[in-house]
């Protein structure tokens, strides 16, 4: 198992885990809470697995961080109800018939953040952020992430623009796999 494959998982595991405490509803049942409580401790685990260099404990904290970002991402994709979003880089397109969306800092409970987008269908999770950092569009296969079928994230050029409900734009890629680059765009509607 390669280093990028051990940071692909924790990285992947925050966006799925920032998304559930956004866009998961309210947290009165416990489900968000625990959900993000869960991932934090497999990648804490990961994290401790890694500095102490067993191969043995390794493999098992990542199998551990993995099932429970398919839980979280099951979670995710089960209360995507309404809207739509699509996404084209290069010469393939993809398209979501349900989304997670929100907006403003009291909603996503991260300061700076303006608006977060989550879409999975087919084990693809697209994901739209404004916040503090700036802006970024991604694409990721979150059902294979040592050897993901699909993984591009915009570039630093990239820029949403909001208006109401709807959110789009333009950008170039990179695969960060391939180091290939490609122009994308994007467009979404919330419920």
């Amino acid at each position: 198992m390669n280093i990028l494959s051990r940071t692909r998982i924790p990285a992947a595991a925050a966006a799925l885990a920032l998304t559930l405490a956004a866009c998961g509803g309210s947290a009165d049942d416990g489900t968000v809470d625990d959900a993000v409580a869960e991932v934090s401790a497999a990648g804490d685990a990961l994290a401790s697995a890694a500095a102490d260099g067993s191969e043995e404990d390794m493999e098992a904290a990542q199998q551990d961080l993995e099932e429970s970002v398919e839980d979280m991402a099951d979670s995710l994709e089960a209360q995507q109800s309404g809207g739509s979003a699509s996404l084209t880089v290069g010469d393939e397109t993809w398209a979501f018939d349900g989304v997670l969306c929100a907006f403003g800092e009291d909603e996503i409970g991260q300061e700076g953040a303006e608006f977060v987008l989550s879409a999975i269908a087919n084990g693809l999770q697209f994901y739209l952020s404004i916040d503090e950092y700036g802006h970024s569009a991604s694409i990721n296969d979150i059902d294979n992430f040592e050897n993901p079928s699909v993984s591009w994230e915009s570039e630093a050029d990239g820029f949403i623009n909001l208006s109401g409900k709807d959110a789009s734009g333009e950008s170039s890629f990179i695969n960060y796999d391939t180091m290939e680059t490609a122009d994308g765009s994007f467009e979404a509607t919330c419920p």
